[in-house]
Parts: C-alpha cells; sequence; structure tokens
C-alpha cells in the first residue's frame, strides 16, 4: 500500500494541522481529567497521522492485526501494522514507550508474520512523543513530541512511499520478491518438483512445452503487474489486493482473474456492466494483457500464496534484481537457492557507464553547472537522449536494458530540473508529459526464451513507472502511462537467424548494442549453433575455436556497418588470448573501429545457481578519436577494478601498446631456437603410468624394473610430486613373457585401446609404445602446459632426457640452457600474459602462439653466455633448498631473495639483449619493447 503523491509541501501543511488537532484534543485531556483507552483513540490517531502522508487508511485494514507473542506465544493484536512499511503501538499518554517498543518487537518475533511482510520502521506513541524507528542492521532511531512533528517529515515520509531506498534493501526486498513469486509458481502448477513450467501432466512435444511455458509466463507477469500497481499508485491504493480479499475464494480464483485479465485490456468507454469490483481498474492496454488465454483453476495454496505477494511492499525491489531472480523461479535448483545468484547492477554498469552513459552524464553536468547555458541547450541535450536507440541482442530478462534505462531517466530529470529552474516553474510547462521525452520504446532486446522475454517485457514497464515517480518527486507531476501505448520492444526469437537491420529502426541519434551474450567454447556449441555463428560471420570465415559469442560481435558489426554508434559485450577472456584475438579483432579493426575501453579479466558471477563464477573480460568499441581509451586491471580478482593510464591505446590483448595481432606460427622468429613440441601421450587407459601406490610392485619385477623412468606431466614438474611410467621404446620383446608386469599392463593397454573411439587409436600397432611418443634426445627444459596467474616468473625446469614428458608438459632440446634463461625470464611472462591463453585465470602455454611469435632478436655469443649464465644463476638459487617444489619455491608470497636476486640479474641481460637500454622494472616497459620488436618482425616477414 502506497500513499497519493503529495508533495513535500502539501505534507508539511498538514502535519501542522495534526499537530494543532491532536496538542489540543491533549490538553483537553489533561484539563478534564478525562479518562481515554488505547483502543478508542489509537485508530484515530493514526488514521489522522496517515492521511497527512496521503495515505487513506480505511481502503485496507490497517489495525488491530492479530498475531502471536514470542514471548508467551499467545494471540495479540497489533495497534498498526503495514505489511512492508511500518508497525506502531500506541500506549496511554504518559505511558512507557520502552515497553510498548518492546511489545512491538514481540510481536515481530513470534513468527505469525512473514518474512516479506517484515516492516522496515516502527512508531511508537503516547499520543504527545513519537519514536520513530528504522529497523534493522542499519536502522536508528529519532524522538520527538506532537509540537515537533513537522521538524521531522524526513523521519517519516517514508509513510508518503518517498524515502531513499539503499542497494543493499532493494536486493533484499527482490530476494523476497522472487520467493513469492516462486511460490506462486509451484501453488500454480501443482507439482513441486516441475523444472520446466510444466505441471504433473508434462507435455513431451516440444511446442506443447514451448507453449506451457508461454502461458505461464504470461499469466505470472501479468500478477507481477498488478501487483506493482498496488504499490505504487498506477490505480486506487491496494485495489487489487481487496479483489483478492474480498471478490475470489480458491474456487473461483481462475475465472475472476481471467475477467480481471480482460477488463484491464478494454477501454472505459466500451465497457459493459462491469462489477464494482472490476470497474475501478484503469484501461492497461500495451499488449500485457491483449491476449486470450484459457482459465486456470487453482487451489487454495494458490490463493494464499497470491494474498502473501498482496501483502509484500512491491515498489522497493529493484527491476533489474528482481528480473534476474524471477527468471530463476522454474528452476527447482535455482527455487531451493534462494534467489542468491543474480547480474550484480554493479557488473552491468561496468559495461554501459563507459559505453555512454559516463559520457552523457558528464556532458548534462557541464550544462547544468554553467551559468552561461541557454534554455535551448538543455533542451537539444534532453532531445538528443531522445533519439537514441538502446539493443540488448541477448537481453534474457533485460537486466541491461532496465539498469540503462533507469540511469538515463536520472539524467534527463535533472535535465528537466534545471531547465524548469532556468525559466522559471511559470514559463515551464506546467505538463511534465511536454517536457519528458525519453520513453522505453527506444529500447529492443533479443531473447531466445518465452520466459525471460516477458520478464523483460513486464520490467520495462515497472522501471518506467519508477523513473516517472522519481520525476515526480523532483518537480512535483509525471506523464500518465496508462492507458500503456508505448512498450519495450522484446523480440521473442534466435537473435542470430533474426535480421537486426530490419528489426531495429534507424534514428537520427546513435545506436548503443550492449549485453552478455551465451558463452560457448568451440567444444561446446552444438551442430545448429555452428550453423547459426558461420552464417553470422559469412560463409568463408574460418571460425576454428572462436567463442560462440563472437557472432554477436559479427551481426553488430552488419547492424552499425552505415549507423553512428558503439558496443560492447561482457565476454569470455579467450577472445582476448590465444589464436582467438587475431581472427576476431581483424575484421573489427579493419571496419574502422576502436577499442574505447576495457575491463581485464575478472570473474563474472552466474546467474545460475551452483555454477562457478566464469573468467570475463568487457571490451567495448567505438569509432572515434574521443575519449582517450579506458582500461582496468583487477590485480586481485575478486578485488575492485584499478584504472590502468593509457597512452597509446588499447589493443587486442588489452594492453596499452600498439595494434598489432598474433597468429599462429609454425616455427620460431629468431631461426638460432628450438621448436618446441608437446611431451609424450599414453592413451593407455593409466596402464604404462605407475602411481605412488604401485611403484613397489613394479620394481619387485626385476625385467620390468629396468624399463621405469620418471614421469613429468605438469602437477609433477610443479608441485614436485612423484610419479613413473614403463618407457618400452627399446623393449626387448623376450623380456615380455619373462614379466608378469609387463605381460599384464601391455594387455590392458592394448584392450583399452581396442575400445577407442578414434580409428587411428584403435589401430595403432604398438600396445607397448606411448600413443604419441615425442620425448627429446638430450637434455631439455620442461614447460608446464599451465601455470598459476600469481607466479612471477614461468616456473620451467631443466630435465635429463631419462625423464618422461607427458603430454600436459612442453618440451624443447635445451643442452646449454639458453631456453631456460629465456622462458625463466620477466620478458617471456610478460609476452605469455599478455598474448598467450588461459584457462580459467591461470596462464596456458601455447607453442605457436607464445612461443614461436616471441620475438626474440639475433643473439651473438655474448649475449647467449649472459643469459646462459645468468639462468644458471637461477638454477643454483634454486638448489640452495632442493626440498622445495617449484610451487614452494615460487609462491608470490614468499619467494626467497636470493632466487628474486637471481630472476633480477637474468632479466638484466634479457632486458638488454631485447634492446632495452636501461633497467625495466614493469611489466608495461617490457610490452612496448614486445609489441614494437613484434610489429618489426612482421614487416620483415611480409
Amino acid at each position: 500500500m502506497t500513499a497519493t503523491q503529495l508533495d513535500r509541501g502539501t505534507i508539511r501543511r498538514h502535519l501542522d494541522s495534526f499537530a494543532t488537532d491532536w496538542r489540543s484534543i491533549i490538553n483537553d485531556w489533561r484539563a478534564t481529567g478525562a479518562k481515554h483507552t488505547e483502543k478508542s483513540h489509537a485508530q484515530q490517531f493514526w488514521s489522522d497521522l496517515l492521511r497527512c502522508f496521503g495515505v487513506i487508511p480505511e481502503r485496507i485494514r490497517l489495525f488491530e492485526r492479530d498475531a502471536t507473542r514470542a514471548s508467551t506465544g499467545n494471540t495479540g493484536y497489533i495497534d498498526l501494522f503495514w505489511s512492508g512499511v511500518v508497525i506502531g503501538e500506541a500506549k496511554s499518554l504518559g505511558k512507557d514507550l520502552d515497553a510498548a517498543e518492546q511489545q512491538a518487537i514481540d510481536y515481530l518475533a513470534g513468527g505469525s508474520i512473514g518474512q516479506h511482510e517484515w516492516p522496515r520502521y516502527s512508531i511508537i506513541t503516547d499520543f504527545e512523543n513519537l519514536r520513530v524507528t528504522k529497523l534493522g542492521d542499519d536502522g536508528g532511531t529519532v524522538s520527538f513530541t506532537i509540537d515537533e512533528i513537522t521538524d521531522h517529515i524526513d523521519q517519516l515520509i517514508f509513510l508518503a512511499g518517498q524515502e531513499t531506498v539503499t542497494k543493499a534493501e532493494e536486493e533484499e526486498a527482490s530476494i523476497h520478491a522472487s520467493k513469492l513469486m516462486a511460490t506462486m509458481y509451484t501453488a500454480m502448477l501443482g507439482d513441486e518438483d516441475a523444472d520446466e513450467a510444466v505441471g504433473d501432466d508434462a507435455p513431451t512435444d516440444p511446442e506443447e512445452e514451448d507453449w506451457q511455458v508461454q502461458k505461464t509466463s504470461v499469466f505470472l507477469t501479468r500478477v507481477l503487474f498488478l501487483l506493482y500497481g498496488d504499490d505504487a499508485g498506477l490505480w486506487e491504493e491496494d485495489l487489487f489486493y481487496r479483489f483478492v480479499v474480498y471478490d475470489t475464494t480458491p474456487d473461483n480464483l481462475g475465472a475472476q482473474l481471467a475477467q480481471l485479465f480482460q477488463v484491464l485490456n478494454t477501454p472505459e468507454n466500451r465497457r459493459r456492466h462491469v462489477p464494482d469490483s472490476m470497474a475501478k481498474f484503469p484501461y492497461v492496454n500495451g499488449g500485457l494483457f491483449a491476449d486470450s488465454w484459457p482459465s486456470e483453476f487453482f487451489t487454495a495454496q494458490m490463493h494464499e500464496a497470491l494474498l502473501a505477494a498482496c501483502r509484500f511492499h512491491w515498489t522497493r525491489i529493484s527491476p533489474a534484481v528482481f528480473g534476474s531472480m524471477f527468471q530463476l523461479v522454474k528452476s527447482k535448483e535455482a527455487r531451493r537457492a534462494d534467489g542468491e545468484h543474480y547480474t550484480t547492477e554493479t557488473n552491468i554498469l561496468k559495461v554501459i557507464e563507459p559505453l555512454f552513459l559516463d559520457e552523457l552524464r558528464d556532458k548534462a553536468r557541464r550544462l547544468i553547472n554553467n551559468k552561461s547555458t541557454k534554455s535551448s541547450d538543455l533542451r537539444k541535450f534532453r532531445d538528443s537522449l531522445a533519439q537514441m536507440i538502446f539493443l540488448d541482442p541477448a537481453c534474457g530478462c533485460g537486466n541491461f536494458l532496465v539498469v540503462a534505462y533507469r540511469e538515463l531517466r536520472q539524467i534527463e530529470t535533472d535535465i528537466i530540473v534545471a531547465l524548469r529552474a532556468k525559466e522559471g516553474q511559470q514559463t515551464a510547462s506546467m505538463d511534465v508529459s511536454l517536457d519528458q521525452r525519453m520513453n522505453i520504446g527506444q529500447f529492443h532486446g533479443f531473447e531466445l526464451n518465452w520466459w525471460p522475454a516477458k520478464i523483460a517485457e513486464t520490467a520495462m514497464f515497472l522501471v518506467d513507472h519508477q523513473a516517472n515517480r522519481a520525476l515526480a518527486a523532483a518537480v512535483g507531476d509525471a506523464p500518465d502511462r496508462l492507458p500503456i501505448t508505448i512498450t519495450a520492444h522484446i523480440r521473442h526469437g534466435n537473435a542470430l537467424q533474426l535480421g537486426w537491420e530490419y528489426e531495429i529502426p534507424r534514428t537520427n541519434g546513435a545506436t548503443y548494442v550492449f549485453g552478455n551474450p551465451p558463452f560457448l567454447g568451440d567444444h561446446t556449441r552444438t551442430k545448429d549453433q555452428l550453423a547459426d555463428m558461420q552464417a553470422a560471420w559469412g560463409g568463408d570465415k574460418k571460425l576454428s575455436r572462436l567463442d560462440y559469442v563472437t557472432a554477436w560481435h559479427a551481426k553488430t558489426l552488419a547492424l552499425l556497418a552505415a549507423r553512428t554508434g558503439s558496443f560492447a559485450f561482457v565476454t569470455t577472456n579467450s577472445i582476448t588470448q590465444g589464436d582467438q584475438p587475431a581472427r576476431l579483432f581483424h575484421p573489427i579493426f579493419d571496419a574502422g573501429w576502436r577499442i574505447r575501453f576495457a575491463h581485464r579479466t575478472f570473474p563474472w558471477n552466474s546467474d545460475a545457481p551452483g555454477k562457478a563464477a566464469v573468467h570475463c573480460v568487457i571490451v567495448g568499441f567505438d569509432r572515434e578519436s574521443t575519449p582517450r581509451p579506458r582500461l582496468w586491471d583487477y590485480p586481485d580478482s575478486t578485488g575492485e577494478p584499478v584504472n590502468v593510464p593509457v597512452e597509446e591505446g588499447i589493443n587486442a590483448y588489452l594492453v596499452d601498446g600498439p595494434n598489432v595481432l598474433v597468429d599462429k606460427r609454425s616455427k620460431p622468429f629468431n631461426l638460432q631456437l628450438p621448436e618446441i613440441r608437446r611431451g609424450s601421450m599414453p592413451t593407455d587407459g593409466g596402464n604404462l603410468i605407475i602411481e605412488p601406490d604401485q611403484y613397489e610392485e613394479v620394481m619387485a619385477d626385476p625385467v620390468a624394473a629396468k624399463y621405469v623412468r620418471q614421469f613429468k606431466m605438469g602437477r609433477e614438474l610443479v608441485r614436485g610430486t612423484d610419479r613413473w611410467c614403463l618407457w618400452l621404446d627399446d623393449l626387448e620383446p623376450a623380456d615380455v613373457p619373462k614379466s608378469p608386469v609387463l605381460r599384464r599392463r601391455i594387455q590392458a593397454v592394448a584392450d583399452f585401446r581396442r575400445q577407442s573411439k578414434a580409428t587411428t587409436t584403435r589401430e595403432y600397432p604398438f600396445p607397448h609404445l606411448f600413443r604419441q611418443p615425442q620425448q627429446p634426445d638430450a637434455d631439455y627444459v620442461g614447460i608446464p602446459r599451465v601455470v598459476s596467474e600469481s607466479r612471477r616468473y614461468y616456473t620451467v625446469q631443466r630435465l635429463s632426457e631419462d625423464v618422461i614428458a607427458g603430454d600436459k608438459v612442453y618440451t624443447a632440446e635445451d643442452p646449454t640452457g639458453l631456453m631456460f634463461g629465456l622462458l625463466s625470464s620477466s620478458m617471456y611472462m610478460a609476452w605469455q600474459r599478455t598474448v598467450g591463453g588461459r584457462l580459467k585465470s591461470d596462464l596456458s602455454f601455447s607453442n605457436t602462439i607464445c612461443w614461436n611469435n616471441f620475438p626474440v632478436p639475433e643473439l651473438d655469443d655474448k649475449a647467449r653466455t649472459v643469459i646462459i649464465a645468468a639462468g644458471q644463476g637461477v638454477l643454483d638459487a634454486r638448489a640452495l633448498h632442493p626440498e622445495r617444489s617449484l610451487a614452494d619455491a615460487y609462491n608470490p608470497l614468499a619467494m626467497d631473495p636470493t632466487l628474486v636476486k637471481a630472476h633480477d640479474k637474468l632479466d638484466r641481460v634479457v632486458d638488454k639483449a631485447f634492446g632495452a637500454d636501461r633497467k625495466l622494472t614493469t611489466e608495461r616497459q617490457r610490452l612496448e619493447i614486445l609489441f614494437a620488436r613484434y610489429a618489426e618482425m612482421t614487416s620483415e616477414d611480409d
């Protein structure tokens, strides 16, 4: 329940009269000694107070709410209870307010008041004194007399629905709201275990199931609109609540709602013989109630669930947060997670603020604060906002669109306020609808599924009304949106199959495209998705390992080819790593786009309960030369972003540097250096590998023992753990019948490979050999395929030729130690971090991308000698503590000073070999040299 919107001046005048009237009553009590009771005067006191704020208490039962007391377990009656807003207790004149306050708390703790009904405030009074408390951890208390009440309008303004609600309070309210919707959902279906909006008779036909999903989503979004409208002043306060309470029963609820939906879709002048219970509802239209659906039949459980939802204060929700959680109610797993997973507004703002909001806010601020700004300038800027188009082509429940609209409307409201202040109220338009220009019709979304599409459409109605309420609070007036004539354009369909150029109208302003398209790698996308992706990019595009999300880049490039605009997406961080940047960014840069802003890798929390965070980047593009590009990094992956100064520009690897693109190379730039190959792959079902608990058994077989070798995968290399293998490259055939271990294990390998789906594995004729043996013939450097992102140096190790490297280790013959020195340097680590791939956030080595493109200059004998010597210094420093694994030795928080000094010496000689004329201290300095050398060396290739 919400008050009719009153301005503060009117409320203040009402409170002055209230104080005067009740001071007179109190004085009469004292003068005459008249007896009075709490009950006889409390309801009048509360009614008079509420009317000051535009609340008409007779329209719903606010007084004498029955509730259980926690201390006694008995039922009592609360003087004033307004669900979600306030609890009030009145005691006789001069009585102890502490006792009255404790009584209110006792009722709240009794268990009969649902969490969704819990009020935010309490008011305790003895008619002459008032005590107002904001309940909760961030609450506070203020006390004052009846004569001082006008001075405390700010502490009571919540009664008019005008108090400031914090983000945390919005999120908490949205969680409660989603639980209420989930309860209605399960009550409606009659099947607690339904996962996909189907009841006990779950349809097996996909089209039938889609119809069920659509029907359910339409019904619940209609109910949501009615619940919100009840509290938001779209019609008479609590009109829908009273309709449910007084005019429906479990038996007729479905039929009554169906009739109400028809009334809401009928203009007032066309209605005939409408029952009084429905006649006061306005004509809504806007497509929300347009389609006719068969009447639903409900149980007492659904009736009670709807009543519980009616008692919630819906204007406190955030449409963005609530929309995300509402989308989840049809998942059993999500319902049981209590709405803990949703896309935060913080992450949404990371996309849309640097894309357009920051620039628009800055321009508005300059216009407003500049005294020489003309009214015409303000109008021109305001009108320009209404010329823009906004598209989220994978909109889900619409949270990006909702937040964008809310923030843009705030900018417009600030301009309207400034315009009225500049021109004076007497000359500015008295009808705010003539001043207000932006509307939800400028917002477009594509969504594959019915359920979130309907939520997105409804959420935009809600945020539009919230923006109108904020405008009314600022200027005392707001547009009347009923009947709804403008809606957000949420298109249900496959975004990659839609013609964006036809779906999105042209405009004189800019078109902004943004959102969070689906994350699917080359191993997880379906054949149909691959076909859609190929069509988006064009039939001749080599997709290879491009992420599915890049299809949205392709469609956006086509849409904006002949339009003004910019775009930004949240994507997997893989698009800026390994071999993807060259294939994705070539067409983007060739079309004249630049990176306007970027967030480097950070965890993006999934909306799906139980799912791990995906490591993402945000990259925004425009075709302008200003403003200067903006870049954020995450030194602590779960912490706040840190601004990184940009001097030259942001390249495809999200670093400040030349716009070069690193593609695969089959051989190293520097032909002095050896090729790097992946280690040997067993494909043996574990039968050629010897685990620690198997070692003694194998070594007890003297024939098998002579073929045992140390075996290093990435874990063994970095963690220092032990494993062994049977390396049978020089197997004597006569040894097999002599050894039970060899016979059993070789036969097991043969059996395992015979079951393989790969023809080459099934037909491989050597069951005693690794499936892909690639062991160096000399001492070599072992390079783990993946290392932690927190390492200061890539943890490589020199190994003897009799140590077998598995396929999680890359190898390069290194008899002198030159390779070890280069790979152990900060120069290489800077290159790896920048152009290498990632496994989640960890660094992933690649010979064709990282090593073969590492721009090592020609090294003379002196340079080679000093690098080898410095690399040996690192090995010597490690040898001081042979008990430490590489993981321990390179713990970023506990590296031994001697080892650090050895690496510093190595860095100095490697930096010098790359052309540095001074000691380099930062990764940025090294990247400047690396990209410059890379650009030079690739130009030589041309």
